[in-house]
């Protein structure tokens, strides 16, 4: 081994300095465990600042997290906004559903924030910690596991001891493939088109969906009454055909799948484009090894989940590590690293189900089904109980929630 490689000791290495991976080092740095994020991307300071159309559907839970890191409170309220209602509706009849969060005595059902400011916010809170080194532009090219620890090289002449690492580097992990860890995918055949719109009508602060034949399509509301986050699902073919419209070709195209909800479409920013597959790692942790986020499992995007997911994982797994380190026992142990396999796997694996379910509900184009989803759409609409209790659960309000999800802890 080369002698001349610079060396760092840490409890924990992170790969991934996106919303995740950053959460999870803020919340082992604020509990004193010495962390290393790697973070493969180079991240302008004004970065939150550039059109970045991703935005993220922040559930009560995810909140509370992200307060616990304490990012929340350094993120710009003109760039967070709360939406209080849920309207969903099917492209086949005349089947509604709609979720207020008054019915369950909260203030707001979530709020809508673009993933960057998020990212900004976590990485601030980060460089006020002593004991959480962020490095930029590093990526890992080998790893390996001994028995009192892990060793970690990087692309930069660097090498990392530590007794844990952490992937958090996204769907396409190059820290989960070096350790071989198969990631079993179901491609949906579908593409999903994102970018941001200005509208003629507000959408006062409720979040939209409309389901067709051809997938989903939401308009998640901006801080700015008239500017909505798109999520537009379909097929391949359908989505490129977007992405070559000119601006007032397109602005018709959406207007007419959106039913006019919101009046004629004035301005749109760039659109972009992300293949849609559902995927789940074999095994979430090996000895002195674990995945979180989008490296363990990705879901549809039709509930907007899938970020909240990847931040009840980080919650989770720090909330192990964090009790195991107060113990001064090893923190990297499978035993150990286990406890959160066996919390997160079952959870997330029962959400990729339910979100499969509706996607191919929805899409099903036999009339027989069509009426009895509309009609099931309806009765439930007329069931506070049951919508309450769905309301809740995908809040965040119900649950396996770990103590940072909770409104104490």
């Amino acid at each position: 081994m080369n002698q001349n490689k610079n060396k760092y000791d840490s409890d924990v290495v992170i790969v991934g300095g996106s919303v995740i991976g950053s959460c999870l080092a803020a919340l082992l740095g604020r509990a004193g465990l010495n962390v290393i994020l790697l973070d493969s991307n180079n991240r302008s300071v004004n970065s939150s600042k550039k059109n970045d159309p991703r935005v993220f559907a922040i559930t009560i839970a995810s909140e509370r997290i992200l307060k616990k890191t304490g990012a929340w409170f350094l993120m710009d309220e003109e760039n967070i906004s709360p939406f209080r209602n849920m309207h969903v509706w099917d492209e086949n009849g005349n089947g509604e559903i709609h979720f207020e969060s008054a019915s369950i005595c909260e203030p707001t059902m979530g709020h809508i924030i673009p993933q960057q400011v998020i990212v900004d916010a976590l990485h601030k809170k980060i460089h006020d910690l002593d004991n959480v080194k962020h490095m930029e532009g590093v990526s890992p090219i080998k790893i390996d596991a001994k028995s009192s620890a892990i060793i970690l090289e990087a692309d930069n002449e660097q090498q990392f001891r530590a007794k844990l690492v952490v992937a958090a580097d996204g769907s396409n992990s190059k820290t989960r493939d070096l350790l071989n860890i198969h990631y079993q995918r179901h491609d949906y055949k579908q593409s999903a088109l994102a970018c941001i719109v200005t509208s003629e009508i507000s959408h006062g602060e409720v979040a939209r969906q409309r389901f067709s034949n051809s997938g989903p399509l939401a308009f998640l509301p901006m801080k700015n009454s008239y500017e909505s986050g798109i999520v537009w699902s379909s097929s391949p073919k359908q989505i490129e055909q977007l992405l070559k419209l000119d601006k007032a070709a397109f602005h018709s195209e959406l207007e007419a799948a959106f039913d006019n909800k919101l009046g004629k479409i004035i301005e749109s920013t760039e659109r972009n484009v992300f293949p849609l597959s559902r995927a789940q790692a074999d095994c979430y942790v090996l000895p002195r090894f674990a995945l979180i986020g989008d490296s363990a499992h990705t879901v549809h995007p039709l509930a907007g989940l899938g970020a909240n997911l990847g931040l009840l994982d980080a919650a989770s797994l720090a909330e192990i590590l964090i009790n195991t380190f107060s113990l001064s026992r090893d923190i990297g142990r499978l035993q150990v690293l286990r406890l959160y396999e066996r919390w997160r796997k079952g959870e997330n694996q029962q959400i990729m189900y339910l979100l499969d379910g509706f996607k191919y509900l929805f899409e099903n184009q036999f009339q027989s089904v069509q009426w009895l989803r509309n009609l099931g759409l309806d009765i439930v609409d007329e069931m506070p109980i049951v919508k309450n209790a769905i309301m809740m659960r995908a809040m965040g309000l119900k649950g396996n929630l770990p103590k940072f999800a909770k409104s104490y802890g």
